[in-house]
């Protein structure tokens, strides 16, 4: 079908309780056919840059967001490209630990494989003060069908789009389409192959260079209008505690 999209609700099953988290939450998603990395990459960037132009350019709008917003400056391009074994030196030279550890553990210094934890992942994207595309993360902590990336084994052509002030707003990366590679992460995971076989068939049957992101719309409207919480950003929040109307 080539290039698809599709905006709905997303339901988040995990138990995450914090500012930028819904347990309900607007997902745009696209998919796109016959693209590399660096295409997606850049794919990203220019939905975001055209969604703020096109927002913009409507003067009611645009003095919504000046209200609500007053400091919002139209971010440059080209956003900001930075590796995942780079974050993590940069979290070290600046001193920001890794908190996410075992009860009783102190905070120790990141490590390449760790998981960045959201508030200091949040502490280097604010210092920095601009958009940021955080590339090529470690495939042990990556979704089992994201395609290494070929010159360095170690980590996936994967992205998370970090904004000043939210955090992640975009998550995206190439999808396997090698059916060997594919049944690889399935086993690598322990996910049983049984209700996939459909996805799997796409790969055995012919498939082609293909990738996407899903986007928060919450996410993205908090950062274009500096709300502290993606709560205030939809008309029925709902999270953990609270499931109505």
């Amino acid at each position: 079908m080539g290039d698809v999209f599709c905006i709905c609700p997303s339901f988040r099953a995990e138990k995450s309780l914090t500012r930028r988290h819904l347990s309900e939450y607007t997902h745009i998603e696209g998919e796109l056919d016959f693209i590399t990395f660096e295409d997606l990459l850049n794919h990203i960037e220019l939905i975001l840059t055209r969604v703020i132009e096109h927002t913009l350019s409507d003067p009611i709008i645009a003095g919504y967001i000046k209200a609500l917003n007053p400091d919002f400056q139209r971010p440059s391009t080209p956003f900001k490209r930075l590796r995942y074994a780079d974050a993590i030196t940069w979290l070290n030279e600046h001193n920001i630990l890794n908190e996410d550890v075992e009860e009783g553990e102190e905070p120790r210094p990141h490590v390449f494989g760790d998981d960045i934890a959201e508030a200091a992942e949040r502490k280097m994207v604010d210092t920095m003060n601009v958009p940021v595309l955080l590339t090529h993360f470690p495939h042990e902590i990556k979704s089992f069908y994201m395609p290494r990336d070929p010159e360095d084994n170690r980590v996936t052509e994967s992205v998370d789009v970090l904004m000043p002030g939210v955090g992640e707003i975009v998550g995206g990366s190439m999808r396997m389409s090698n059916v060997d590679d594919l049944l690889d992460g399935f086993k690598r995971h322990g996910i049983p192959t049984e209700s996939y076989y459909w996805y799997i068939d796409q790969r055995k049957y012919g498939t082609s260079p293909h990738g996407g992101y899903g986007m928060g719309l919450e996410r993205l409207l908090a950062w274009l209008c500096g709300r502290y919480t993606v709560r205030e950003c939809c008309l029925y929040p709902r999270f953990m505690g609270r499931a109505t109307p």
